[in-house]
């Protein structure tokens, strides 16, 4: 009797366990994780530019015929692109160096033109706006401090400092009634204040072609897919010299406002 119990529970047993179904064991994570510290970054940057003056009172003993102000100045619209690719020190600091085209400028009015040919010095023809454009290369150095607030929305304060190499400065008149170079008059009222002052590659030395920036911005960092993310951000930057090269007339030192919009992928 014994026996036969001991065969229908081993059957009994076996069946039992024929009939289970093993599960497969899922894991589930919230996010696939970067196993790389490097990512790459395209921007563009519009912003509202102009110029301030640097180490520059007017005299105030009647010397002067005209002076320049800050107020003079008005902004232009300029804009800047590029690529900047980063390396993460740490996940709250990240270290960046690109390469960015530059495009500013500013209105520039009161401009005082002397009649060069007059019989009594000085002659005024009138005063009259220009504008200057400036082209550059930048290559911008930029510290991150990330500060991840929820899992797709991070906060981040940028200082940069950019090497930037001026390819070329052109100022002209501006305006209907501007003069015409060689017939209203033969020389600038200031040494290189009008034509091409600055070109790379030629023998013009009116200005520097080599300056840096100081920058700082504040923006976000969104997160859009995995390990692709959009960059939003508020920025200022001046110029850390002026652009001219030698005491030649003022010294005037560039600066913009704006923001800067681009995707970030972390490799």
């Amino acid at each position: 009797m014994m026996n036969k119990l001991i065969i229908i529970l081993a059957l009994g047993l076996s069946g039992f366990a024929y009939g289970q179904t093993e599960d497969t064991i899922e894991y589930f994570t919230d996010s696939d994780i970067s196993d790389t510290r490097f990512s790459i970054a395209g921007i563009y940057a519009p912003s509202f530019s102009s110029r301030r003056l640097a180490l520059y009172e007017p005299q105030t003993d009647g010397n002067e015929i005209y002076a320049l102000t800050n107020e003079d100045a008005k902004g232009v619209y300029g804009q800047r692109y590029g690529i900047i690719t980063y390396y993460e020190l740490r996940d709250i600091f990240h270290l960046g160096i690109g390469f960015i085209t530059d495009q500013s400028g500013y209105v520039t009015n009161g401009f005082e033109v002397f009649n060069q040919n007059a019989a009594v010095q000085p002659s005024s023809i009138g005063s009259y706006a220009a504008r200057t454009d400036i082209q550059a290369i930048t290559v911008p150095i930029q510290m991150i401090f990330h500060t991840q607030m929820t899992d797709s929305w991070a906060l981040q304060v940028i200082p940069s400092y950019d090497l930037t190499f001026y390819q070329k400065i052109d100022r002209n008149w501006i305006g209907e009634d501007a003069p015409i170079q060689g017939v209203d008059f033969q020389n600038d009222d200031v040494l290189g204040a009008l034509g091409t002052m600055y070109q790379r590659g030629s023998t013009i030395k009116y200005h520097k072609g080599f300056n840096g920036t100081i920058g700082f911005a504040l923006g976000n960092e969104f997160t859009i897919a995995n390990n692709l993310v959009c960059t939003v951000r508020g920025e200022f930057r001046l110029s850390a010299l002026p652009i001219n090269k030698a005491d030649i007339g003022l010294s005037e030192v560039p600066y913009s406002v704006g923001g800067a919009f681009g995707f970030r992928y972390y490799l």
